[in-house]
């Protein structure tokens, strides 16, 4: 069973990270082949420098822990070569936080006008109210 992504989740959020990261492609980087493979180039490196200098042990702590996880969180691995690893998922792809995030921004932005929207009717509606108490006040010292 493959388990859907959780926008939520701090393992595919933290994975996605170090997977993105140009500054470790000699280690892990995304495959060429596939928008949704990762692959790892490098087992030493991803122990020493990543799993245990990475905070938490949300990834786990040796390259056991860390399989295992990939595997909970419903990754397939492939062995590709002798020190290296492929991992798929079909929701954790390339380019997805990018995506989210323009998303949520434009959300954003849509939300905020709104907001400005609603307040000029607010104070619109306020000017109409107190613009109506005044002539009823005119109106009542007329009579």
């Amino acid at each position: 069973m493959i388990r859907k992504l959780s926008t939520t989740s701090s393992f595919y959020f933290q994975l996605y990270q170090i997977v993105d990261d140009p500054s470790s492609d000699q280690i892990i980087s995304w495959s060429k082949s596939s928008p949704n493979i990762f692959v790892v180039w490098d087992l030493k490196k991803l122990r020493r420098d990543i799993l245990l200098k990475s905070p938490g042990v949300l990834l786990g702590r040796n390259l056991t822990e860390f399989i295992a996880n990939l595997r909970s969180h419903g990754f397939r691995s492939v062995l590709k070569g002798f020190g290296e690893l492929e991992f798929e998922h079909d929701d954790f792809m390339r380019g997805f936080v990018t995506k989210k995030k323009k998303m949520v921004k434009a959300f954003s932005d849509r939300v905020e006008k709104f907001d400005a929207q609603i307040k000029a009717i607010m104070c619109r509606f306020k000017a109409k109210k107190s613009s109506l108490k005044v002539d009823n006040f005119d109106q009542n010292l007329i009579i």
